[in-house]
């Protein structure tokens, strides 16, 4: 291929094939004002012919609206996010909008480069699951020029933006307890990144649910990247040992499970186990996981209208406020104790 068929075609390149001027050209893209009809035509061919691609960054410095949303994820490797930005890119293509996606692996510095890319690109508003408040000043820095902002899973105090989240508190409660119905009462609380508010929740929904039945509480946080696995095997030959965990996210139940495996720890005769987050293949493991459902889906739905919807009110200038709080589901399965339900229906 040679290097001028791989070069960017330009508004100078489409005026030049069918003998106008660039004005011309940027009339016609523009809507066709003050341009005749057989000229219009003429510019449409020479742009469908030379697949001529409009510079969105170069229109929104004219004056135009951005097409163009951005969206920051800690992690595309975690089902959880992934289900989130699919769900964000489907609303904004169905609403006429282009997604730019980052994943920042949850290192601060990335994060920050990501959103000065962003602006850069003069993008219409952001979408983000923050991963730190050093983030915090860049975010306001773009709300005061007017770029609407939602915060999704994750929220911090003393920003304004709008927030999309769901009731980790009583998810958790909910979690907790079914273990407590269970009869357990050595339960152990383990997960990684109790730094956000997420995260907090569902540490206060456990503890609520603990202090509520008069029992004692049990924690292992540590911070991520700590192997946390044999921590709660080692926790498993003490003098108290838990007789149930309750895992603050799917990357934690994923670990706790791969260690309990590899040291032949039966579940749940020896160690019952509840997570917050279904993921794909919790129902297809050797024992199903039970877990707490996120509708990861409709946190990316709901983010994605709310801004759009400021997009196309104006409000974007104005102080958001909007909040939403989705619900939660427990999903029963096997390794909380439970007996499997049958779905195959038997003869009468």
């Amino acid at each position: 291929m040679s290097t001028r068929s791989r070069s960017v075609v330009t508004i100078a390149d489409v005026a030049r094939a069918c003998g106008v001027g660039t004005m011309t050209v940027s009339r016609v893209i523009n809507g066709k004002k003050h341009v005749s009809e057989e000229m219009a035509r003429r510019v449409e061919e020479a742009i469908a012919r030379l697949n001529y691609q409009p510079n969105e960054a170069a229109r929104t410095l004219k004056g135009r609206t951005s097409r163009t949303i951005g969206l920051i994820v800690p992690s595309l490797s975690d089902p959880f996010f992934s289900q989130c930005a699919h769900a964000v890119q489907q609303v904004a293509a169905e609403q006429g909008y282009m997604t730019m996606l980052f994943a920042c692996e949850a290192n601060r510095s990335v994060e920050a480069e990501e959103l000065s890319q962003m602006r850069a690109r003069n993008i219409a508003g952001i979408l983000i699951v923050p991963s730190s408040e050093n983030s915090l000043e860049q975010l306001q820095e773009l709300r005061r020029s007017g770029m609407p902002v939602v915060m999704i899973d994750r929220t911090f105090a003393g920003i304004d933006a709008g927030e999309v989240m769901v009731e980790n508190l009583e998810g958790a409660f909910r979690a907790t307890n079914h273990l407590i119905d269970h009869g357990h009462r050595r339960i152990l609380c383990v997960g990684y990144d109790r730094e956000y508010n997420s995260i907090g929740e569902r540490i206060e929904g456990y503890k609520k649910a603990m202090q509520t039945a008069g029992l004692s509480q049990q924690y292992i946080l540590v911070k991520r990247g700590v192997p946390i696995g044999p921590k709660v095997v080692a926790s498993l030959r003490s003098a108290k040992p838990p007789s149930a965990v309750f895992t603050l996210n799917n990357v934690t139940s994923v670990a706790v499970l791969s260690a309990l495996k590899r040291e032949e720890i039966r579940i749940p005769q020896q160690l019952a186990i509840i997570g917050f987050d279904d993921f794909e293949l919790a129902s297809l493991l050797a024992v199903p996981l039970t877990a707490v459902r996120q509708p990861a889906t409709e946190l990316g739905r709901h983010a994605t209208r709310m801004l759009i919807d400021s997009l196309r009110t104006g409000n974007g200038g104005e102080r958001m406020t909007s909040r939403i709080v989705l619900p939660t589901e427990l999903i029963l399965r096997q390794s909380c104790g439970c007996e499997p339900i049958s779905r195959i229906a038997r003869p009468s």
